[in-house]
């Protein structure tokens, strides 16, 4: 098979070697191909064998529209990214005022009251009763003494005391207290322990057939939140004697009398 390649090609070079040596004079070359457009002038511009058969191929192919489309999406992501960006970046560097400061974090359902003193006692014992409360987007079933982890809350440093004034519920052994939708009189304090990031979340996308693959990496930004206090419902004082306390056992005596 290869043998007969090779004299094809061969026969075809030998071929085009005769045509150029037997071409025909110009006027009938004029005569039969077309005339040149005149606002097209190519520069030393010879006949030879190939150019009475010439002419300017188009190919219709998907390469270079999904090399298009490729390039658009990148450009759009590029795009999207650098305005995330930059709205990050005029958030973090913007002035806000004590009042919009103030705005913010009511919408998010905190208020910041000020650093932790040493000399605030702020952690209490363990009281038996719990609260549900609206941070952002989120809800928390938090009682005191717990720790959650919300979205990463402005205007607030380590240390710093809150208020959680987004309260859905309040629940006691004795009294349950549902909020339409919250209790205005009701309200959690809070202690920012510290900010930290999330695990890693890989974000893959992928387009078959398109040589298209994209690999994205993200951690969250979170906050700790120490609760240390519930307000807005009554509370049962826990006695303790210092013994621990001891189920009721039945004798077994006065159980087999009885039957």
């Amino acid at each position: 098979m290869a043998h007969r390649r090779c004299l094809l090609s061969l026969a075809r070079h030998a071929t085009a070697i005769i045509s150029q040596k037997k071409m025909p004079p110009l006027s009938a070359v004029e005569v039969l191909t077309r005339k040149p457009n005149p606002a097209i002038t190519i520069p030393n511009s010879e006949l030879s064998w190939f150019s009475l058969w010439s002419h300017s191929r188009h190919f219709s192919s998907s390469k270079s529209e999904d090399s298009e489309t490729e390039v658009e999406v990148e450009m759009e992501e590029a795009s999207d990214v650098e305005a995330e960006h930059d709205n990050a970046a005029s958030d973090l560097g913007r002035d806000y005022s004590p009042v919009e400061k103030e705005a913010e974090a009511a919408a998010i359902g905190y208020k910041v009251l000020g650093p932790l003193q040493r000399s605030d006692r702020v952690f209490k014992d363990y009281e038996p009763v719990f609260a549900v409360v609206q941070i952002g987007s989120h809800q928390f079933k938090v009682s005191n003494g717990d720790s959650i982890f919300t979205e990463r809350l402005k205007f607030c440093e380590v240390n710093d005391k809150l208020i959680l004034n987004k309260v859905l519920l309040l629940g006691s052994p004795t009294q349950t207290i549902i909020g339409r939708p919250i209790l205005p009189d009701a309200a959690v304090h809070a202690v920012v322990e510290e900010h930290a990031l999330d695990a890693k979340v890989i974000i893959f996308k992928k387009k078959r057939r398109k040589n298209y693959r994209r690999t994205k990496g993200h951690r969250q930004e979170l906050t700790k939140l120490r609760i240390t206090d519930i307000q807005g419902i009554e509370k049962q004082e826990i006695k303790t004697d210092g013994k621990p306390l001891k189920a009721a056992v039945k004798n077994p005596e006065k159980i087999a009398a009885a039957v």
